[in-house]
């Protein structure tokens, strides 16, 4: 077994800190999406041993976008393995954790593959990059899947190279591992595991046809495990649901489903062709700008130069090209798919495939500088580009991330400071973030907090929720009043 580069180490221990500062000091560790809200909630629901939650009274004056309300029923409409990921944080009471320490792991991820389809100095240099390329660095602090799909992918990737090596003892735990990994990207985000798993699949269908079935039964074993841990997907649908086949992101919005048509995306017309083409000549640009954090010149990012370095400069080799299949894979996937992945952070529906957009990077550096005067000339180019990054792809987009969406600790401080207990808080609210900003606050079953907070809907509804919480104080909260917090009756 080959000992894992002391300054792997290091690098990951600086990508866990990095992930927190971004927790932290960009995101404070609040929900900012309305994905991140359900999916904090959901780890809630876990959190306390149940997979839904009986729906409060008054279910609108606790409104969170993406929670649905299923015959009275709550639950978060994504399937279930972040939730259950993040439930693990949530039980200690801080969940941001989960994705500091994926990030870490996706980090540590690239550096094993690229060791183990190339040489050390690639993974080293493919998890250097990793570890500061901007959409990385940003989704790391959020409560998003990604970074925990990105981590489960790219170790599936290299454990499913260690079971294919003729010289491996250990090829059938490397193919269990495989499929356990894969299994759980696949209940974490099922179309870009599907995507991502494709072009393997087509190679564990080669290698037992080269090998006369010899390989079969360790394929057979990798999906056995892969099975086991897809189960928790229809059985999360069964018991949330009734149904073990139902599509919960299509209990909020009907047409939010995969493929081309009216009934499929938002406009009369539906997800066409030319919807896709359009969403993929606007994210992909993103890809490049987010990839490494270069800047753009005669309207293609400097990002793609070491991709087209390690596919192209000699010597060339099928890995670096396999390797390209999977981002590629992930894209034309996402043509399938009605919405845009475009945000803060970058285009995060493509972000599963960073660690081997790294990988190929990395191998192009590498094979582009062992020759003298270009290895002189990424001596000086890579730190200026580095720079460039930090300062102008990466910190702007910390600045647009603090009070993104208008959430932010500020409302839970100014709260916490006034020293209320055992109240009922109704928060005047526009839009659904004004709410939100405290919503996450809530535990699954309102009525167990010290605090609860309810949307201000007026007297009459609010009277209905003080009904169902009675001999608690009674606040009012408004953000835009220059003292927002005051008491009720």
């Amino acid at each position: 077994m080959k000992r894992l580069n002391i300054k792997v180490l290091l690098l990951c221990l600086a990508t866990f800190i990095m992930a927190t500062a971004v927790a932290w000091g960009v995101f404070e560790a609040v929900p900012h999406l309305e994905d991140e809200q359900a999916n904090l909630f959901q780890a809630k629901v876990f959190a306390i041993g149940q997979v839904t939650v009986a729906a409060p009274p008054v279910p609108g004056s606790f409104f969170i976008p993406f929670v649905v309300n299923l015959n009275g029923r709550l639950f978060g409409k994504y399937t279930p393995g972040y939730p259950l990921a993040l439930a693990l944080g949530a039980l200690i009471g801080q969940p941001w954790l989960v994705n500091a320490l994926a990030a870490a792991l996706g980090v540590l991820g690239a550096y094993l593959l690229g060791r183990d389809l190339f040489d050390p100095d690639t993974g080293l240099l493919a998890a250097a990059l990793g570890a500061i390329s901007p959409m990385f660095v940003l989704l790391s602090g959020t409560l998003l899947a990604h970074p925990t799909a990105l981590a489960a992918l790219v170790w599936f990737a290299w454990a499913f190279v260690r079971a294919r090596r003729p010289q491996e003892r250990h090829r059938y735990t490397f193919a269990m591992l495989a499929g356990g990994l894969m299994g759980w990207a696949a209940i974490t985000r099922p179309w870009t595991a599907a995507a991502v798993g494709a072009p393997f699949i087509l190679l564990a269908l080669y290698d037992v046809v080269r090998s006369l079935g010899r390989a079969l039964p360790r394929y057979l074993g990798m999906a056995v495990v892969f099975g086991l841990f897809l189960a928790i997907l229809p059985l999360f649908n069964y018991v949330a649901t009734g149904s073990p086949t139902t599509n919960t992101y299509q209990l909020w919005w009907p047409y939010d489903t995969i493929g081309f048509g009216p009934q499929i995306g938002r406009g009369p017309d539906g997800h066409t062709w030319d919807k896709a083409m359009l969403n993929f000549r606007l994210d992909f640009p993103l890809l490049g700008e987010t990839l490494f954090g270069w800047p753009t010149v005669w309207g293609a990012a400097l990002s793609w130069l070491p991709i087209a370095l390690g596919l192209m400069w000699p010597p060339l080799s099928k890995r670096e090209w396999g390797l390209a299949i999977l981002p590629a894979a992930l894209i034309a996937a996402h043509w399938l798919y009605w919405a845009r992945g475009e945000s803060l952070y970058g285009p995060r529906y493509y972000s599963e495939a960073l660690p081997f957009l790294w990988i190929i990077g990395a191998r192009g550096l590498i094979k582009f500088g062992s020759l003298t005067w270009p290895r002189r000339a990424i001596a000086i180019a890579l730190p200026v580009l580095i720079g460039y990054s930090i300062f102008f792809t990466i910190l702007p987009r910390f600045d647009k991330g603090r009070g993104f969406n208008n959430m932010t600790r500020h409302d839970i401080d100014v709260i916490t400071a006034a020293g209320i207990h055992h109240a009922v808080i109704f928060v005047h609210a526009d839009y659904w973030t004004d709410y939100g900003s405290l919503a996450w606050a809530n535990p699954p079953n309102p009525g167990n907090g010290d605090l609860i907070f309810a949307q201000d809907f007026g007297p009459l509804v609010n009277a209905e929720v003080l009904k169902a919480y009675p001999d608690r104080k009674v606040y009012y909260y408004d953000r835009r009043q220059p003292i927002p917090l005051v008491a009720g009756r």
